[in-house]
């Protein structure tokens, strides 16, 4: 265990601590989250494809700076509209009738079939680092669809998690490999992935909803073309651009994203 992953298992260990668990069985699957029980506008943070919503942990050790957060960590579904129904389900346990809600990569991408069904119970919306459908990852190593739809969980999980055994150490990583080794099983790992390439063509956000629409210039999976081809198709969004913080700006850029987030809720105070 490098001293990077002690670290890092440490700080999550913390929010764990302070936090604590809660969860919810929706039709046989189990959503799980962790929650600041700040005052303030909740807002609803949805990790990608790869961890829980531990890779959230830099926000959640900052409680007293933003309003309150809700971590949460989706179950082992593919389907967009599935996720949707399923955190408006946990919405309803929480009491909660709107929230704004920030959504990563694969999450940011379902984040919009929710704002489609559910528009009523968001006051805003930040899309991060996502993408519009399966084409604007096609080609990528990450994402080769035929493997990905014919390996089984257990040996798609341990491709990804040798990928990150062997990438050069780096607070990123060490976070990547802790959250494969210890905590993201083989089947939710799978599906999340199957979500991604198989995803069509994602709705157009509402035009009455506050959007942002969150990328990084040095994202080493979402490209250029990728990133304008989201904002073309929701042209009222506010753009969000958080340089240095890749694919992850909650990981490697915590205080841009919480910023976003402070400025998420001001937009879904303007409109409310």
């Amino acid at each position: 265990m490098t001293p990077l992953y002690a670290g890092t298992r440490e700080r999550i260990a913390g929010v764990e601590q302070a936090f604590g668990w809660s969860s919810l069985s929706i039709d046989g699957h189990t959503w799980r989250w962790m929650d600041t029980g700040a005052a303030g506008m909740p807002i609803v943070l949805l990790p990608g494809s790869v961890g829980d919503a531990a890779m959230f942990f830099k926000l959640l050790e900052q409680p007293r700076e933003l309003p309150r957060l809700i971590a949460l960590t989706y179950p082992a579904l593919s389907d967009p509209k599935l996720l949707a129904e399923g955190l408006a389900g946990v919405l309803d346990h929480l009491g909660l009738d709107a929230v704004a809600l920030a959504g990563s990569s694969f999450a940011a991408y379902w984040a919009a079939f929710f704002a489609e069904s559910h528009r009523p119970r968001l006051r805003a919306l930040m899309l991060g680092n996502g993408f519009t459908d399966k084409h604007d990852l096609e080609g990528h190593p990450f994402f080769d669809r035929s493997y990905i739809e014919t390996a089984s969980a257990g040996d798609l999980h341990m491709s990804w998690l040798d990928r990150v055994m062997q990438a050069p150490a780096t607070e990123l990583v060490a976070l990547q490999q802790y959250m494969l080794a210890e905590r993201q099983t083989p089947e939710n790992l799978h599906a999340r992935l199957l979500g991604v390439v198989h995803a069509t063509e994602g709705p157009v956000v509402a035009a009455d909803l506050p959007l942002t629409i969150l990328d990084c210039p040095d994202d080493p999976l979402i490209s250029t073309l990728a990133q304008e081809r989201l904002r073309r198709r929701n042209p009222h969004a506010t753009h969000l651009s958080i340089p240095g913080g890749g694919h992850y700006p909650h990981v490697l850029r915590p205080h841009g994203y919480a910023q976003a987030l402070q400025a998420l809720v001001q937009s879904a105070k303007m409109f409310a």
